[in-house]
């Protein structure tokens, strides 16, 4: 619903039972009108299908599987005459999420006054006919009994609440003598013909209300009473100050039922809906055992004394069913629907067999854990999370690592309907269960849906755009969020312990503004004044730091202090013998193989080495001078000075140079090169 300033709201009242047939019956195309539910029986016990014309039934609300009549059948066979339809069991061919808001509905046989605009204080019906709340219930409840006299009629067709009054007296002997009448067999159909009983009596005084006069006349009294004024008599005085509150409570009602275009006997119900079966389900747990919900059983209750007030009614057709037992029939089919709709609200509220309360349909949508707060309005609760973030060293800047225990919880939803969906589970029990245990398959789905769903990662306090940011959720072991340290000043957050909330977004809108507006590689520079906001702080400084801090003091650092006197293996080695040899600092010819001596503990990551480089000699600075010339058998030299090492021939030919580095520096260059060469190639493909 949309309200006029364009605000879309959900509001819940009366209907019509027009409306509630619209809601509920289906036309087959073979011309059957299906919806009203007649039985019961919810499942077969050998065949686990549903029963026909009760609470599951699928020729009312939809098959179980999806293009699957109850026959096993689909509409893809070629022996069906009509694909949309089976003509055996009269079970249409559409998709099963047609249970989850195709209605039924229970023809009552006999009006019953709907428990919240009767019971609930104030009393809705009791204001709009002026009656106290008493002496309704007493006629609804079947408590009132007659004290008739003969009388002329006043109305068209009385009611028992209105009887005693209705009438006026013309003959005193008469009034011994009419009695004797109600005692003989035609009372009863007099009382049948003549007079209206329990919530029909004021269905009848409620359709012949017309609402603007009662707001006329209430007006016109409330009026009459502020002119008259306070007595000074304190009783007196409250007798009028709440009538003149009833009678604006009365204005009010009856402009609100004109404004909604309500009528007043919709308050007393002919047709009860019945709700969608997935709304109500019966879930398989382990061990085989069913669970229903307790709105199945209070709907069986209601049913079974229904069709047993028809079969009285039917019975006192032909004079064989006492009046008194249709009366008290009556009765127990009020309270049933009571119960149904509002457990506790008239007396103590039904348990079942283990003395627990059965949950209502009030229950059910009522307060913080009902549907509407806790299912529809309450996605800030089952759509978040939050957790301690940590350094996420391998994610990419638009990258997050969620903990597997907080995001199989935000994107449970979407699990469950990926195992329907592929016929894993047949139920969201089923589902439900399976998520329980942990099976493969459900980390396999759950990887599937993480991919294209974007995550929001809050740090509050939130003081700006930046302090909300959308990110690539990745599945990470663990308790901890992980997070990539470029963003971390955006959020003005470190890795001390602080805290961060994850959300879902649900929506398309939702999802699409996440991409194109929050991803954090898309707030590289501040809004405010335009520096770069994603910029090394933290954890990532020191980590950079230990990379490339090396050995700082020198190539002759360990031969004039023997406390540094050790190889890359941290083993001492003999001061008097120091030379420049491979065990000290080895030599490897390409990048690949010092990583791999680093991989297998063979040296450390700020040990030095030897690379070979391919460098132009002629980049070397003819100024400098060698620190120490090496020469060998064969001719051969090793020139070495600060930070390279030059290796020549007899000739003079400079044949390779290695230069002295740590393993810190070789990954470090290496991703700034991948970096570089992948923003080239973005460029070149731009282009």
């Amino acid at each position: 619903m949309i309200d006029r300033y364009k605000h879309q709201q959900l509001r819940i009242g009366p209907v019509s039972p027009q409306q509630i047939r619209a809601w509920a019956d289906k036309i087959l195309p073979n011309g059957e009108i299906v919806g009203e539910v007649k039985k019961t029986h919810t499942f077969h016990y050998k065949t686990n299908k549903p029963e026909k014309d009760g609470l599951f039934c699928e020729r009312i609300s939809g098959p179980i599987k999806s293009g699957i009549c109850a026959c096993g059948r689909s509409g893809a066979e070629k022996e069906k005459k009509d694909p949309n339809f089976c003509e055996e069991c009269g079970v249409e061919f559409v998709d099963s999420r047609i249970r989850r808001y195709q209605m039924g509905y229970i023809k009552l046989a006999c009006p019953v006054t709907h428990v919240w605009y009767l019971k609930h204080l104030p009393s809705y019906i009791a204001n709009l006919l002026d009656k106290p709340l008493k002496e309704l219930e007493r006629l609804v409840y079947c408590d009132v009994y007659l004290d008739l006299s003969f009388a002329r009629r006043k109305v068209k067709k009385p009611t028992f609440f209105r009887l005693r009054g209705l009438f006026e007296y013309e003959i005193q002997s008469w009034k011994y003598c009419i009695p004797l009448f109600f005692t003989t067999q035609g009372f009863k159909t007099f009382q049948n013909r003549e007079i209206s009983r329990g919530a029909g009596a004021i269905r009848e005084q409620l359709a012949d209300l017309d609402l603007r006069i009662i707001i006329d006349n209430s007006l016109v009294e409330w009026k009459a009473l502020r002119d008259q004024g306070f007595t000074g008599d304190e009783w007196e005085d409250r007798k009028k100050r709440s009538r003149r509150n009833f009678l604006v409570r009365r204005m009010e009602l009856a402009k609100h039922f004109i404004r909604t275009n309500v009528e007043p006997e919709w308050m007393v119900l002919c047709l009860l809906p019945v709700l969608p079966p997935e709304l109500r389900p019966i879930i398989q747990i382990d061990g085989g055992k069913l669970i229903s919900s307790d709105i199945n059983e209070l709907y069986g209750r209601v049913i079974r004394r229904n069709n047993m007030l028809n079969l009285l009614l039917a019975q006192r057709q032909s004079e064989s069913s006492p009046g008194e037992v249709v009366l008290s029939q009556e009765k127990l089919v009020q309270e049933a629907v009571d119960t149904l709709l509002a457990n506790g609200m008239r007396g103590q509220p039904m348990r079942d067999g283990h003395n627990e309360v059965y949950k209502s349909f009030s229950d059910i949508i009522k307060g913080k854990k009902g549907r509407l707060r806790y299912t529809l309005l309450g996605k800030r609760v089952d759509y978040s999370g939050r957790s301690v973030i940590i350094v996420g060293p391998s994610l990419s800047l638009h990258q997050c690592g969620l903990p597997r225990e907080i995001a199989i919880k935000l994107f449970q939803i979407f699990v469950i309907r990926g195992l329907i969906r592929q016929h894993i589970a047949s139920n969201i029990g089923i589902a439900k269960s399976k998520i329980r245990k942990n099976e493969p398959i459900v980390w396999e789905i759950l990887q599937e849906v993480m991919q294209g769903h974007p995550v929001l990662l809050n740090r509050a306090p939130t003081l700006h755009r930046l302090g909300i940011q959308a990110f690539q959720p990745i599945l990470v072991e663990g308790r901890a969020i992980c997070l990539h340290p470029l963003v971390c000043k955006g959020f003005n957050a470190d890795f001390d312990g602080d805290q961060m909330a994850v959300h879902l977004p649900l929506s398309l809108e939702a999802q699409a503004e996440a991409r194109l507006l929050m991803f954090s590689h898309m707030n590289l520079l501040s809004p405010a004044i335009g520096d770069p906001i994603c910029v090394p702080t933290q954890d990532m400084l020191i980590g950079l730091y230990v990379l490339t801090i090396g050995n700082r003091r020198g190539i002759c650092a360990n031969r004039y202090n023997p406390y540094n006197c050790v190889n890359s293996q941290n083993k001492k080695v003999d001061n008097n013998n120091y030379k420049y040899t491979k065990e000290k600092e080895p030599y490897f010819c390409s990048s690949y193989d010092a990583l791999g001596a680093y991989r297998q503990n063979q040296i450390n990551l700020d040990s030095s080495f030897w690379l070979r480089w391919r460098l132009d000699h002629r980049v070397i600075g003819s100024r400098e001078v060698p620190i120490e010339v090496q020469y060998e058998s064969l001719g051969t030299y090793h020139e070495i000075y600060g930070h390279y090492l030059i290796v020549g021939s007899v000739k003079k030919e400079i044949h390779c140079i290695y230069i002295r580095t740590t393993v810190g520096h070789l990954s470090f260059y290496r991703e700034i090169e991948e970096a570089v060469q992948g923003f080239c190639r973005a460029l070149r493909y731009l282009n």
